[in-house]
This record gives structure tokens, C-alpha cells and sequence, in this order.
């Protein structure tokens, strides 16, 4: 299991019960616990700082909506935990990965943070363009969980990209847009990870 020391999580969740297993779940991991709040305006306090959330749907009858879009606009990776089936997740927010309540803590975080390898070997590739506007908040987390600082992860994220760019051409058939992205980032991290920091 991946080390989470001092990455802030947000959980957004009514029921305090589940809410408070997510938190047991992640501060377990070292993750910083931002919450659990209950309430679109209880959530929107920690929007600033979040750098991961866990957003329960259907808040007291309110939409987590307002949330998520927060959270997208600052690329922060996000899931909803939801558990009711027919909510309807606006169009621009369906990229985040849905999960039902009845979801365990592992699939939770699986959703949050993919494994470095997909389990869908030989899975067709996605056209670049088309995805890796969604992809950037799992980037940025990537990058944030291999260096630790912020300013440094978006440094990474942006070479990552560059580096997409100019070798584009080279990329292996059947390789996801994610898991290729992933690669070039770990390299660039193990080769010259140090120099962003400075």
C-alpha cells in the first residue's frame, strides 16, 4: 500500500458512521484527514487545500456538485461515494470515478490512487487528446506522492507533458494514455527529480 503521509484528504460524508471508518481508513496510511464534513458548506472550507477528496453525492438532499467542480478546477482528484442509483453526475464530471457505498476502503483508494500497472492488459489505447485533460488531478497526485513537495510535482506534471509531446510518436501500441504518462513520469522523476525542487 502506498504511503500517504501528509497528503490532505477531504471526506465529504453524511452518514458519520462511514464517515468516520474512511477517516480511520486513510489517517491509518498517514494521510492528513480534512473532515469529515457533513455539508456542501462545511466541505467548501477545505476545498483550498485538499489535495484528494472522497464526496458522498447526495448530502441531506444536496447535490456534492459544487464541490467536485471546485476540486476540478484546482485538479484534485476526487470520487463519488454514493448510495443512491439514480443520481445523475453532470457531464463534466463524469470523468471521476463513481463507487457505491457498499464499496470497500481498498476499492476507495483504488479509485483515488490506480495502481501504477493496469489489470487490463492489451486494453486498445485512448486518443491523447481526448483524455489527459481528465487525467491532469491523478497526475498532479502521482507527482505529488513521488516528490512530496507541490511546486515540484507541477514542475514534473509539466515536463511529463513536454516530454508526451515530443515523443508521441514513439509510444507503444496498446498502452493506456494513463499508464503511459505514469512511465514517463517516474523516469523523469528518477533521472532529474531532485533538480525540481529547487
Amino acid at each position: 500500500m502506498r504511503d500517504l503521509r501528509g497528503v490532505r484528504i477531504l471526506i465529504v460524508e453524511d452518514d458519520w458512521v462511514l464517515a468516520g471508518d474512511l477517516a480511520r481508513y486513510f489517517g491509518n496510511m498517514g494521510a492528513v484527514v480534512l473532515g469529515p464534513a457533513a455539508t456542501v458548506e462545511h466541505a467548501s472550507m477545505h476545498t483550498e487545500v485538499a489535495e484528494a477528496a472522497i464526496l458522498d453525492v447526495n448530502l441531506n438532499g444536496r447535490r456534492v456538485f459544487p464541490i467536485a467542480d471546485e476540486l476540478m478546477r484546482r485538479g484534485v482528484p476526487f470520487v463519488f461515494f454514493s448510495g443512491d442509483e439514480d443520481i445523475v453526475i453532470p457531464e463534466r464530471l463524469r470523468h471521476a470515478s463513481k463507487l457505491r457505498k457498499s464499496s470497500d476502503s481498498y476499492a476507495i483508494f483504488d479509485a483515488l490512487f490506480p495502481p501504477e500497472k493496469s489489470a487490463l492488459a492489451g486494453r486498445p489505447a485512448v486518443n491523447l487528446s481526448d483524455n489527459v485533460f481528465s487525467l491532469l488531478p491523478k497526475l498532479r497526485l502521482a507527482a505529488r506522492l513521488l516528490l512530496g513537495d507541490v511546486g515540484a510535482s507541477d514542475r514534473l506534471v509539466e515536463r511529463t507533458l513536454e516530454r508526451a509531446i515530443g515523443e508521441i510518436d514513439g509510444r507503444r501500441a496498446g498502452v493506456s494514455t494513463e499508464d503511459w504518462l505514469n512511465g514517463i513520469m517516474r523516469n523523469i522523476a528518477r533521472s532529474g527529480g531532485t533538480s525540481l525542487l529547487h
